[in-house]
């Protein structure tokens, strides 16, 4: 992406459109400046790290601001700020009761609640995020003589 066209656009302006819990798969739209009828959507794989995007950028090969700001969207999404501030206890809870909810949804009537699903992507994904940091850290520790 150019610098110009970095300057031009922020992570506000994709909108989450839902999560995968199955998947780990975020996905946001915004809509395109070339076309007005056309709706770009980027897909955030919050385990892998993977973005795919459908814009016309992106189909010819080339890094789009959509794919640049994705993870900063994430991270701006309520239920990940809500996540972000939990103690590891209170983080482990979380992400159960929200897999929990989703798997009764999903027994009882075909479908969890979109929100659960959300909630319970965000809670996997501040926990990864806090062991690759743990791991980071525990790396850069000098080894005891």
């Amino acid at each position: 992406m150019s610098t110009a066209t970095a300057l031009r656009h922020t992570p506000s302006e994709l909108t989450l459109i839902g999560c995968d819990d199955l998947t780990g798969i975020a996905v946001f739209q915004a809509d395109s400046a070339h076309d007005a009828e056309r709706v770009n959507t980027v897909a955030l794989d919050t385990v892998t790290g993977q973005i795919i995007c459908d814009c016309q950028g992106a189909m010819c090969g080339k890094q789009c601001w959509h794919m640049d700001h994705a993870v900063a969207a994430w991270h701006r999404t309520p239920a990940m700020r809500a996540c972000r501030w939990l103690s590891p206890v209170a983080l482990l809870n979380q992400g159960r009761k929200c897999a929990a909810m989703v798997a009764t949804y999903r027994q009882r009537c075909g479908r969890p609640l979109q929100d659960d699903v959300t909630a319970l992507v965000a809670a996997r994904s501040e926990w990864r995020r806090r062991e690759a940091v743990a791991l980071v850290t525990a790396e850069e520790l000098p080894l005891a003589a």
